[in-house]
């Protein structure tokens, strides 16, 4: 895992379920780096090549967690969403020769 592709996010909760299983969960994903929970919001790390942010998002409100609705919140599940696909797409881009016109 190179350090482009190493994701760290944030996201705050509105409404809590069971933190326990969900720490459990997302360590079972092939991806996840560390977590950090706090009372109403998780600091994950992962790697955006193996696990995407929307797949994180479902997990956490399959536990039973709320994310905050907020204009600024769903501004940034969106932005974490599209970088990590810029991530994903750039990783696997095979890059021409500086000499030769790409085919």
């Amino acid at each position: 895992m190179s350090s482009a592709t190493k994701e760290k996010r944030c996201i705050k909760f509105s409404h809590v379920g069971d933190s326990e299983t969900l720490t459990e969960e997302l360590f079972q994903q092939d991806g996840v780096i560390g977590l950090l929970m706090a009372k109403d919001w998780l600091e994950v790390s992962y790697d955006a090549t193996k696990i995407q942010w929307l797949g994180i998002e479902q997990i956490i409100t399959n536990n039973q967690f709320v994310l905050k609705s907020g204009l600024l919140s769903k501004w940034k599940r969106s932005w974490y969403q599209y970088s990590d696909e810029n991530v994903r797409d750039n990783f696997g881009h095979r890059a021409h020769c500086c000499n030769k016109p790409p085919k």
